[in-house]
């Protein structure tokens, strides 16, 4: 009609990868099934959801009640959901998959549905609703390892949890309170579609007595610590920084090092075919031999990431063995010190996911193999004289330290390690982010 726009034809794009990788969730789903002798799979976690159909992001059109459902058979997979929400679904989130549709009016009750799905049959599921049998420990254990798909996706994940949390620390001011910084870091990832699963802000060392704080209305005055949890696809990955403004309080320096020293020894430990266990052990000599024994009891080390921020936490006892690719959220803390980076577990090698060519670097030696680990970024004061020593450049020098050997423990066997190779050495460009990239490392 004359006046009126032209509008283009929507394009809907099968996704070859996804559909390959769909198949082999739905073949470890078939292995499950048999060998709890069930006949069908309900899912209705969110991340059990999203690893299945390799992506599908439902907390988008969530609820505080569940409205969609997947169900599984050996044979078939659909989608059990309300007729609001299954255009998104079919065309956004799951299109060309393989499911099939059963839907209700969004009026009517979702349980009821479910209900008529697992009627004469042996189901099992996630969360044991009625009618079905609970299985959460073993679809959670299907979850891992990660597919190649998913692997890539990581990567590209953090890339961009790297950007909002470096990016932001390259623009902290005195003044800046821990919630302003919080919302930058998730303006960063919002908008390249990625959401926060966890952020934390923690300003002068307010970690140190609290460490699961996230945010408040505090303004920072000498140094903060930021950390995130990311989420895309599903996937999680996490990634912590430290700056400080004007100057390294000494206290933070040495709390640092240490923390450091513990950071690389669980990086380099952690490998294929390892029980948390055992490599916690490796860990635990670092805090003995620096004279902090009890240090860990403060809070959390790590976790074994993926489809949740947690798919199994590091603890003294357990007996989780590491598959590979898996990948580990390490963030080991010493008093107001905390540093953070995830790995990938790959078989005959490790990936560091979240090292950066554009944030200050430590060397540290473990078992004479070097791990490099993030520094602390100084942000020196605007009256500050600048010489050419301190531009830019700078930021990519490396702190070498040697963290110490154990006599009685076993040397691991060689591998080869992504952490071996040479360094990057382009810079990330800051000059969208309209703020001079001229900050200094405290280790040089």
């Amino acid at each position: 009609m004359i006046g009126r726009p032209q509008h283009e034809k929507r394009l809907l794009i099968q996704d070859k990868a996804r559909q390959q990788d769909v198949e082999v969730k739905h073949e470890r789903v078939r292995g499950l099934l048999k060998a709890l002798d069930a006949d069908g799979l309900l899912l209705q976690d969110p991340a059990s959801i999203a690893w299945f159909t390799a992506g599908a992001d439902l907390n988008r059109c969530a609820s505080e009640d569940c409205n969609t459902s997947i169900f599984v058979t050996p044979e078939a997979r659909l989608f059990a959901t309300n007729a609001v929400d299954s255009a998104q679904i079919f065309e956004r989130e799951a299109f060309a998959l393989g499911f099939q549709l059963k839907q209700r009016e969004w009026f009517q009750p979702h349980r009821q549905l479910v209900s008529d799905l697992c009627r004469g049959r042996q189901v099992i599921s996630d969360r044991g609703v009625p009618d079905t049998r609970c299985a959460r420990r073993s679809v959670r254990q299907l979850r891992l390892p990660l597919t190649a798909l998913e692997a890539e996706r990581l990567r590209m994940l953090s890339h961009v949890a790297v950007h909002a949390v470096e990016a932001t620390g390259h623009h902290l001011r005195k003044g800046m309170t821990e919630a302003e910084v919080a919302g930058e870091v998730s303006h960063r990832l919002l908008k390249r579609t990625v959401a926060a699963t966890r952020i934390h802000v923690c300003a002068d060392g307010r970690n140190e007595r609290y460490r699961h704080w996230t945010f408040g209305e505090k303004p920072i005055e000498r140094f903060a610590v930021i950390s995130c949890v990311a989420r895309r696809w599903g996937l999680h990955v996490g990634v912590t920084r430290t700056i400080c403004l004007d100057e390294v309080p000494d206290a933070l320096l040495q709390a640092y090092q240490k923390a450091v020293m513990v950071h690389a020894t669980g990086l380099f430990f952690s490998r294929a075919g390892q029980t948390l266990g055992d490599i916690w052990k490796k860990v635990h000599r670092i805090y003995e031999k620096f004279g902090m024994a009890d240090e860990w009891r403060l809070a959390d080390q790590a976790s074994v990431v993926g489809f949740s921020a947690s798919e199994c936490p590091l603890t003294p006892e357990s007996g989780y063995e590491i598959a590979a690719p898996s990948p580990i959220f390490w963030h080991p803390s010493v008093g107001p010190a905390m540093v953070g980076d995830t790995l990938l577990c790959l078989e005959s090698s490790n990936e560091q996911l979240t090292l950066s060519a554009s944030w200050p670097q430590i060397s540290v030696r473990v078992k004479g193999r070097e791990v490099t680990c993030p520094g602390i970024l100084l942000i020196p004061a605007e009256s500050s004289p600048r010489t050419p020593e301190s531009g830019s450049a700078d930021v990519h020098r490396v702190q070498s330290l040697e963290c110490p050997n154990h006599p009685a423990e076993d040397t691991p066997s060689p591998v080869e390690s992504a952490w071996e190779m040479r360094v990057p050495s382009q810079a990330i460009d800051w000059q969208h982010e309209h703020s001079r990239p001229s900050q200094d490392s405290v280790w040089d």
